[in-house]
């Protein structure tokens, strides 16, 4: 792998992480607030909307994803630390997707359903709507600390190793703590509002090292070039002599 490959890649991972994290705020901006009650036709209409925002939180989430392959092939270290945030990453980003599923697509359906039923109905339509809720704010927080625990490790691998400036790294292990802790002693609840910091908090470490990844040059050489290019030094080297 030739060095303009490699600042080539660089690059390509760099806009996807700054593609993905302004999808991701602007999904926060465009998603639909609940309400007590609603018509069919503003059923109707919340469905659209909520299908079109949590569509393009997936589209996200794959840009995120990809990008996130890119930094972790860049910040390779034999600590492995890199790796470990990029199959946490993974893990963060199954989960994100399946709640992304059920609030878009399965909770507007089901109350499609309820608008459609009889009056009577309606609190048991919502004990199923509160159920299903719960299982998007489960997935919701499973992301939300999973994705904050990968931050965590590629600012550590960073600190250690480089492949990011240091202010990005301090940035990234101050925010993911403060996020992980706020969810888990529950003052961070992640309703619209709260998931709308998460993702701000997140989404600014990432702009930040896809903006890296972007300038940066290509440094040192590659796997595949490096045993090679050691090796025909040696021989130099041997023949001189």
């Amino acid at each position: 792998m030739s060095r303009v490959s490699i600042m080539m890649d660089d690059r390509e991972s760099g806009i996807a992480l700054i593609a993905g994290s302004l999808g991701g705020i602007l999904t926060m901006a465009i998603h639909p607030t609940g309400a007590a009650s609603l018509t069919a036709e503003q059923v109707g209409h919340l469905s659209v909307i909520s299908g079109t925002a949590h569509s393009l939180a997936m589209v996200s989430v794959l840009l995120l994803f990809l990008g996130a392959c890119g930094l972790a092939r860049r910040m390779a270290a034999a600590d492995q630390i890199s790796f470990a945030a990029i199959v946490t990453y993974g893990f963060a980003c199954v989960a994100i997707m399946i709640a992304a599923a059920v609030s878009g697509f399965i909770v507007p359906g089901i109350m499609k359903h309820m608008v459609r039923d009889v009056p009577d109905a309606a609190h048991q339509w919502q004990i199923v709507i509160d159920g299903i809720f719960q299982i998007n704010q489960a997935f919701a927080r499973i992301y939300s600390v999973a994705a904050s625990i990968a931050i965590v490790l590629w600012s550590l691998s960073a600190l250690r190793n480089g492949g990011i400036g240091h202010g990005v790294a301090i940035y990234g292990c101050v925010v993911a703590p403060v996020i992980i802790v706020g969810i888990g002693i529950g003052h961070l609840r992640l309703d619209i509002h709260g998931m709308a910091v998460v993702m701000l908090g997140q989404a600014v470490w990432f702009i930040l090292v896809g903006s890296q990844l972007c300038s940066r040059p290509a440094s040192g050489v590659s796997l595949q070039s490096g045993p090679r290019h050691l090796c025909g030094q040696s021989k130099n080297r041997g023949s001189s002599t």
